[in-house]
Formats: structure tokens, C-alpha cells, sequence
């Protein structure tokens, strides 16, 4: 093995000689022990970036280094005037490969680079895609997934003169639950894997864990683990990762809420008896550890796989990212629910790619809920500045529920305040969106608020502290009124008996959306940043 992984080792076997053999109590340290599965290289004429690897004109591999080109003959690099970090120096590579030892395993690569021309990237021999033509921000970062074999990854461009800023190499960590055979390239992870500090990963109290295997001939997810409350931990280096989570049964249900350290990322998450799914949160680690918990009350919680991939260290990402904080209404919804959609599910649709949409909207949710369970904290977790956070609720306030219940003018307000003043800090854009009106008309066949006074206390809320306000009830219901009564048939949830598979005895719901409703709800809010002049949001909308 290459000396700087063997480097590590040392480093590693010396936290536990510190740590008297007993484990490391501090998950920052234990994280810290497994440093080989982060690497970051910065190439330039200038001093390195704090955490990386300097590599230059003269950094040749060499095996005692592990890291380097293959050749020198065409490496040249520079200095910029540039301030952001990463791009204040470069080097052409020119007809030579980037090399560095590795583990034998998957990883994820993220490559900085530009070029007058198209550069092509190629890991391991292969094509894994290109940065394009005079590339800049977010366009000039290029991440892909390369499996190592052979203890070395070869890294090359091709293309006229690329300058290349930056490489970061991160461990992506596979872990099938079950005590099946495990699928290629993935950890097992069985009903016996308590957490054990010398392998970084196991669940916090294994006597609460069981596994099923159903024999089929998908090694992922055929099996799957029952964690009755207790969490599965992974010991990790501080940052940003994407976490995705496989559910499903041959046999039976699975629905589950998954919480990463504490904070809600998935609500009511499932799939039905015989199909699987699997969806993806980001999270950002800052003590050195990830412990991620599945719950439920009505299904037990089944977990096929978990895949954790880190995301690029140093970011560049220009987007504008728009969250979504609300109930049911705004909310995502999964196949098993079709034709029921929340607005927020088609909102992506009527902007470029310039803006990024996060949904973190959650079915039977209010003011006070929301923050309870920590799903703010979610949001502001990933939140940079210049990001905007919509902010709807009102109809389960009203509620008599205590865990949900706010008053318009007291505790509702102060809720929201809350959410404005967190945005705030995080040098986001807080936006209000009053609760769009339920499907209720007078004998006169006009259609009336139903959702009390919050929209009222909102917009008051919103002039008191400044804060731009969707007016999404008054919207919604000029757009009942000109369509009519028969017509919003087709707006909410009124379905005829074996109309949707989904629905065999038909649904009336006079509070959610079919898909159409759910679309020119989201029509209305766009409707609303254009009047408004939300920019950047308003320059992205498609036209």
C-alpha cells in the first residue's frame, strides 16, 4: 500500500493508543481516524487552500508521495487575480494524468477545471464526461462516481490547454442491511453490527436491530433491517453529504420518517407491498458523525440500503435555491398518491435552471409543528445566503390540536417570526405565502376565505417586518371564481368511484390538489414573484 495511506494507518492506530483502546467517546476524533476517505488537491503556482494538498509543476508521482503526475512534460502553472478560493492559481495539463493512491473502493471525484474548449474527463481510462467550453461557476465543477481496483485512480483531461483549480476525492460509503448476500461493492451491515469505533460505522444498540431476508434475486433489496429505536451511526469528516435511503418489502407496506442527527428529512417515506423506493436528503456534518434514525407508528421501518456520498468540499454552486416550508398543500407526494399533489411539486417547472427547488413541505404540519420537529433546522442547515424560504401555513394552525394549534395574532406571528429572523441570519430571503382557500363556496356560488384570519395575520406580519407576502388566498380564490364551482371538481380531490387505482372508491376532498390543481396553484405563486419583483427569482422564470 502507498506510504501515505500507510501514513494514515499510523496516525489512526496512535487516536486509539490515545484513546487507552476503549473506543473514541468523541465522534469528531473517530472521525478524524478514518481522514483516508477525503482527499483534496490543489493545483496552482500559489500557497495551497487550508486542508489541501498542494500540487504543482514539479509535483511528479512519486510512491513515497502517492500523489502527482505522471509526467511533467506540458504541466505549467499559474497565479490569477482572482479572490475565490480555489481559482486564485491553476495549471495546464497538457498530455499527462493526475495520479493518486486510493483504497480499492467507490468514490466520488470532483474535478475544477476550464478550458476556450470542451474538455473531456476520463477516470480509469474511461469517459466519465465533460466540462464545457469557457465553463464558469457551477458549470466549471464536474463530479462523477469512479470504482478503484488496482489501489491507484488516473485521472486525465482532454482537450486545448485545460486549467485545471481543483481535485477532491471522497469515499462514498455502500451499506446493504440484511443478512442476505450483499450486493457488489457494498458493506453488509446485519443485525449483529453494533457500533464499533475501529470500523467507524454500526447501530447505536443492536439489540433492538433485526433483519428479514425474502430470497429474491436482487441482493439490495431483498433484505432489509427493522431498527426499533435505536439509530444506525457513521463516523465522517465535517461537511456536506448526500445521504439516499432504499426501502421495501417483497411481502408487505414499508412507511417510515427517517431523522439525520435529530432533524427530520423524510416524512412518511414508503413504498407499497412489493415495490421499493428510495430518495435522497443532504445534510451537513459538523461533529464528526451522521446517525441516522427510522420511526414510524404504523408500519415497521425497513432500511435495504443506505449510500452516503460527499459533496464537494469547496462548493461553487451559483444557483439560488428556493425551500419550501409548508403543510400538504405545498408539499411532494409519492407515486402511491397519484393524482394527489402539493403545489410545490411543480413549482421546478416554471423556472430555468437557474433556480433550485427544496421541498421540504410535509403533510399535516402547522407553524409550531414544523419547527418542533426540528424541520426548520433542517432547511437552515443547507440554507447559503442569497437562498429564499417560502413560508406557508394556516389550516392545520386552526386546528384544536395542541402540538399544532397557534392563534393568528399571537403565537402564529411569533412562529413566523421565527422562520424570518432564522432566514435572516443565514442571509436568506424570507418570503410569506398565505394558505391558498379550501374548496368552500356560499348559496350565492361564490367562493370564500375558509382559513380564518391567518392570511390576514400574515400580510399584517409581513408590512410590519418588511417581508415580501404571496398573497396566495386572494389569489386562489379569483381563480375558483372564474373558473366555477363544476371546474374545481378538477382542482381538488374529487375523484369518481375506479376513476384512479389509487382511489378505488373515489375521494371528495375539498383541502388537496389533483395534479392540474396542484400545477395552477403553482402558476399563481409565480404569478405573484413576478409582481412582486423577486430577483433573481423573476429573471429565472421560463417565459
Amino acid at each position: 500500500m502507498k506510504t501515505h495511506l500507510r501514513f494514515i494507518r499510523m496516525i489512526s492506530l496512535l487516536f486509539l493508543l490515545l484513546a487507552g483502546f476503549g473506543g473514541l467517546a468523541d465522534p469528531q476524533k473517530a472521525a478524524a481516524e478514518t481522514g483516508r476517505q477525503l482527499f483534496l488537491f490543489d493545483f496552482g503556482a500559489g500557497p495551497a487552500e487550508k486542508d489541501y494538498m498542494k500540487v504543482e509543476e514539479t509535483s511528479a508521482y512519486k510512491k513515497d508521495k502517492g500523489y502527482g503526475f505522471s509526467h511533467l512534460d506540458g504541466i505549467k502553472c499559474k497565479r490569477t487575480e482572482k479572490k475565490e478560493a480555489l481559482r486564485k492559481d491553476y495549471c495546464f495539463v497538457n498530455q499527462s494524468a493526475f495520479l493518486t493512491d486510493l483504497e480499492n473502493g467507490t468514490y466520488q471525484v470532483t474535478v475544477f477545471a476550464s478550458s476556450a474548449e470542451e474538455v473531456a474527463l476520463f477516470a480509469e481510462g474511461e469517459a466519465v464526461g465533460s466540462i464545457p467550453a469557457g465553463a464558469k461557476g457551477s458549470e466549471a465543477e464536474k463530479a462523477f462516481t469512479v470504482s478503484i481496483e488496482d489501489g491507484r485512480l488516473d485521472l486525465e483531461w482532454r482537450g486545448a490547454s485545460p486549467k485545471v483549480y481543483a481535485v477532491e476525492i471522497s469515499k462514498i460509503h455502500q451499506f446493504d442491511f440484511g443478512d442476505g448476500p450483499a450486493a457488489p461493492g457494498f458493506t453488509p451491515v446485519s443485525a449483529r453490527a453494533g457500533y464499533d469505533p475501529d470500523k467507524g460505522y454500526g447501530f447505536d444498540d443492536a439489540s433492538k436491530v433485526s433483519c428479514t431476508d425474502r430470497g429474491t434475486d436482487d441482493p439490495l433489496r431483498s433484505d432489509f433491517c427493522i431498527s426499533d429505536g435505536t439509530s444506525f451511526s457513521l463516523d465522517l469528516p465535517n461537511g456536506t453529504y448526500e445521504v439516499k435511503i432504499i426501502t421495501g418489502d417483497a411481502l408487505q407496506k414499508t412507511n417510515m420518517d427517517v431523522r439525520a442527527n435529530g432533524m427530520l428529512q423524510l416524512y412518511s417515506f414508503g413504498a407499497g407491498a412489493g415495490g421499493y423506493n428510495e430518495k435522497t436528503f443532504p445534510i451537513t456534518i459538523s461533529d464528526g458523525r451522521l446517525s441516522i434514525q427510522c420511526m414510524t407508528a404504523r408500519t415497521l421501518p425497513r432500511v435495504n440500503a443506505v449510500v452516503i456520498t460527499k459533496t464537494a468540499y469547496h462548493r461553487t454552486d451559483d444557483k439560488t435555491t428556493v425551500f419550501l416550508a409548508g403543510d400538504s398543500t405545498v408539499s411532494d407526494y409519492e407515486p402511491g398518491y397519484a393524482p394527489m399533489a402539493g403545489w410545490g411539486q411543480f413549482l421546478g417547472g416554471y423556472f430555468t435552471n437557474e433556480i433550485v427547488i427544496d421541498n421540504q413541505a410535509k403533510r399535516a404540519r402547522s407553524a409550531k409543528s414544523f419547527v418542533d420537529e426540528r424541520s426548520l433546522d433542517a432547511i437552515l442547515n443547507r440554507m447559503k445566503q442569497g437562498d429564499y424560504l417560502f413560508i406557508q401555513f394556516g389550516i392545520n394552525d386552526a386546528g384544536p390540536d395542541p402540538a399544532r394549534h397557534t392563534d393568528p395574532y399571537t403565537t402564529f406571528q411569533d412562529y413566523l417570526r421565527m422562520y424570518i429572523a432564522s432566514a435572516q441570519e443565514k442571509g436568506g430571503h424570507p418570503v410569506l405565502v398565505t394558505s391558498q382557500s379550501k374548496r368552500t363556496f356560499g348559496e350565492n356560488g361564490v367562493f370564500y376565505n375558509s382559513i380564518g384570519e391567518y392570511p390576514n395575520a400574515m400580510k399584517q406580519l409581513g408590512r410590519e417586518m418588511n417581508v415580501p407576502v404571496i398573497d396566495l388566498n386572494r389569489k386562489s380564490l379569483t381563480f375558483y371564481n372564474t373558473i366555477g364551482i363544476e371546474a374545481t371538481k378538477k382542482v381538488f380531490m374529487f375523484l369518481e368511484p375506479g376513476e384512479s387505482p389509487n382511489y378505488p372508491d373515489g375521494a371528495q376532498d375539498r383541502v388537496h390538489f389533483q395534479e392540474y390543481g396542484a400545477n395552477q396553484l403553482a402558476r399563481l405563486v409565480t404569478e405573484e414573484i413576478s409582481d412582486l419583483n423577486l430577483y433573481p427569482l423573476k429573471r429565472a422564470l421560463r417565459k
